[in-house]
C-alpha cells in the first residue's frame, strides 16, 4: 500500500514539474514577444536585436537572410512611420524541447503625419533556447509598408 501511495505522489510531482517547465517557457516566450512589440512601437533597434539570436541565419526563397538583413528589415518597418501600435490575437505557442514556434495575427496601426492606416498580418516566428534564454531564430516576413494604405484600412 505504501509503495502505491509513494508511486502516486511521485507521479503527481513529476507531472506537475513537467507542466511548470512548459508554463515557464511559455512565459519567457510571451515576455520576448512583448519586448519585440515594444521595440517596434518605440523604434528601438537595440531592444529588437536583444530578441534575435546573434547567429541568426535563415534561408528564404533561396536567399540567406542574416543578422544585417534583420536589422535592415526592422528599420524599414519602423523608420517611415511617426507612430506604430501593435496588438495580437489568435496567438498559439508550440514548444518542443529547446525549440518553439509562435503563430499569431497582428493588428498594425500606423500613422504618417495625418495619414493613418490599420491592417492585419499573419506571423509565424521561430524560437530556440540559446544559453538558457529564448531567442528568435526565424523572424516573421511582415512588411508594414506593403500593408500601409494612405488614409485607409487594409484588412
Amino acid at each position: 500500500m505504501r509503495k502505491k501511495l509513494l508511486f502516486m505522489f511521485l507521479s503527481i510531482f513529476i507531472i506537475s514539474f513537467i507542466a511548470s517547465c512548459g508554463d515557464s517557457d511559455r512565459r519567457e516566450i510571451e515576455e520576448l514577444l512583448s519586448d519585440r512589440k515594444n521595440a517596434f512601437e518605440t523604434k528601438n533597434l537595440e531592444l529588437y536585436m536583444s530578441c534575435i539570436s546573434p547567429s541568426y541565419k535563415q534561408e528564404t526563397d533561396g536567399k540567406v537572410i542574416g543578422i544585417e538583413d534583420i536589422k535592415r528589415n526592422f528599420l524599414s518597418n519602423v523608420t517611415l512611420f511617426d507612430q506604430i501600435k501593435l496588438s495580437y490575437f489568435d496567438r498559439n505557442i508550440q514548444s518542443s524541447g529547446d525549440k518553439a514556434t509562435a503563430t499569431q495575427k497582428t493588428r498594425v496601426d500606423v500613422s504618417i503625419e495625418d495619414d493613418k492606416s490599420k491592417f492585419q498580418i499573419s506571423e509565424n516566428i521561430g524560437f530556440q533556447k540559446i544559453n538558457g534564454k529564448w531567442k528568435i531564430v526565424k523572424e516573421s516576413q511582415a512588411d508594414f509598408l506593403t500593408g500601409f494604405v494612405f488614409g485607409g484600412v487594409n484588412q
